[in-house]
């Protein structure tokens, strides 16, 4: 009898993890196909670059996604510009070996432009995208009409441990905890995502930040196929020596007083170092800030360019 139970019990669990096992090789082949339908490959002078290009305006927003990311990590188009997002070396289809450091980077993304016969942008780096934007801004004085810092590297650091986690995670190890969370509900994900229960209740009143949110939390997976550049970021973070006060063009810093993943003083040595910058900060905004402090940050950002249209007119 009991051999009997047994018997049945292991058949179930078997059965239970085959479905699971099946369920998330056709949500991981489903999710990557998606990511490529969504973007285009540039053949570029220096190699192949993924990119998503969205909106219709001028002038062009050029987002450098942060750490890890991909073309996926964005943000959307208005009235004021349309958005083009690269997907920086060794994160989904554009490979290391177009550019290791953030100069090395930074002439991929003109390589890019050059090869999409776009002559001019701002330029916004977000989090680990700030070397390299930091190096775009100080290299192409020519093709950068503004520089927005939002959250942004800096400084060398050793971010390692805070995400050693994500370091070592697999991508279905990741992939389950993030089902987990979406069935434990909307309140454990702002817990689980937001130190601040101020912020924790600023997301959970908007369906927008919310969805926000969530985007961002995928953009990081499946984490095999952006692992190569998350790998190199951190090399690359440990030993920055970055060209701050090369850059000539008007400078907007962004940075959250709450922000335990970049620390504010990253955001604080952007606005001293660069010449004329201007340093905007957003109380109690933590490294999730684009979600919980959206409208915010959309304002902030939609002004500098409108004081720049009114310059250049």
């Amino acid at each position: 009898m009991l051999k009997k139970i047994f018997i049945r019990i292991s058949i179930g669990l078997l059965v239970a993890v085959s479905l699971l096992f099946g369920y998330y090789f056709y949500f991981k082949s489903s999710f990557v196909e998606d990511l490529n339908d969504r973007s285009s490959v540039a053949q570029t002078a220096l190699g192949p670059i993924e990119y998503s290009l969205t909106g219709e305006s001028d002038p062009v927003l050029l987002f450098i996604h942060g750490t890890p990311g991909g073309h996926d990590q964005t943000t959307e188009p208005t009235s004021y510009y349309r958005v083009l997002t690269p997907s920086r070396p060794g994160y989904l289809r554009t490979p290391l070996s177009v550019g290791k450091s953030p100069a090395e980077q930074a002439k991929a993304y003109k390589a890019l432009l050059d090869s999409l016969s776009i002559k001019e942008v701002v330029i916004l780096g977000v989090s680990g995208g700030g070397p390299s934007a930091i190096e775009f801004a100080a290299a192409y004085a020519e093709t950068t009409l503004g520089f927005i810092a939002l959250e942004a590297v800096s400084l060398s650091a050793d971010f390692t441990q805070e995400d050693e986690a994500l370091i070592g995670g697999s991508d279905f190890g990741l992939w389950f905890n993030f089902m987990l969370l979406g069935f434990l509900g909307d309140e454990a994900l702002a817990s689980f995502m937001l130190p601040n229960p101020v912020n924790q209740q600023k997301l959970l009143k908007d369906p927008k930040r919310l969805e926000n949110l969530k985007k961002t939390i995928w953009s990081i997976w499946p984490l095999s196929i952006r692992k190569e550049g998350f790998n190199n970021d951190y090399l690359q973070f440990s030993n920055l020596s970055l060209h701050l006060t090369d850059i000539k063009v008007p400078t907007l810093v962004i940075h959250g007083t709450e922000d335990i993943n970049v620390d504010i003083s990253q955001g604080e040595a952007i606005a001293r170092l660069v010449p004329n910058a201007t340093m905007y900060v957003v109380e109690g905004g933590d490294h999730m800030m684009m979600s919980t402090h959206s409208e915010e940050i959309e304002g902030v950002i939609e002004n500098f360019f409108r004081l720049w249209q009114e310059v250049s007119r």
